[in-house]
């Protein structure tokens, strides 16, 4: 992600696929170790939605996750100075859910399984899930991506100095068919210039069973997240 921070969520992963999103390897890897540092956080208990999305705000971090596998979760939250790893574990403690990093700067969330299961055992049903969630991750990088270059070609619309979050529908052609802001940028004549900007913008086209609308979120840039175009 080249021009600015962004928090992916799917609506509700593959029709009939999996339902949460999980990274492409089998053993868990975790922040690089350039992202070890402490960070303070201050995240009071509230739900676990608005939790991740806190921790992203602070950590840069971006999060790829079906929203109804945070339904009715409470996290306790996390208050100190900790790795966005450890961070991260304590922000989930008792909400059934543990992390997986897709990368350094990205991660997801699936539900904690029980320890004494195998891997044999769970070979057969984790392979298929993780093939799907694999295009979601792929696909979810390639629209960012459009977006963004879309976002640089004018000085208002200019990611780094705003939060935007939306939410896009795309068809079968590639066409950003439908958007919807989810609030202002803090500008109204930013924000018509973004619907004016995105609103037919043509991308690749999503894979088929796609749940949609897809929910982008821009975070401003800071000196951990810079933006330039």
């Amino acid at each position: 992600m080249k021009y600015a921070w962004w928090v992916l969520l799917a609506a509700c992963g593959f029709c009939g696929g999996a339902g949460h999103a999980v990274e492409q390897q089998v053993a868990d890897v975790g922040p690089a170790d350039d992202a070890r540092g402490r960070w303070s956080f201050d995240i009071g208990p509230q739900p676990l939605s608005s939790a991740v999305r806190a921790f992203s705000d602070v950590t840069g971090q971006a999060l790829l996750v079906d929203e109804r596998l945070l339904v009715g979760r409470v996290s306790p939250g996390v208050r100190g100075e900790f790795t966005p790893e450890d961070a991260l574990r304590r922000l989930l403690a008792g909400t059934g859910l543990r992390e997986r990093y897709t990368s350094d700067k990205a991660f997801t969330l699936m539900p904690a399984v029980d320890t004494d299961i195998g891997i044999a055992n769970m070979a057969p049903s984790a392979a298929p899930a993780e093939t799907a969630d694999t295009v979601v991750v792929s696909y979810g990088a390639a629209l960012q991506a459009a977006v963004e270059a879309a976002l640089c070609r004018t000085p208002l619309t200019r990611p780094g100095e705003y939060r935007l979050a939306l939410q896009v529908w795309v068809d079968g052609s590639g066409q950003l068919h439908r958007l919807r802001l989810l609030g202002s940028t803090g500008r109204e004549e930013r924000d018509k210039a973004v619907e004016s900007i995105l609103g037919g913008l043509h991308v690749d086209p999503p894979p088929p069973g796609l749940a949609q609308p897809l929910t982008l979120l821009l975070l401003p840039a800071g000196a951990s997240r810079p933006a330039h175009c």
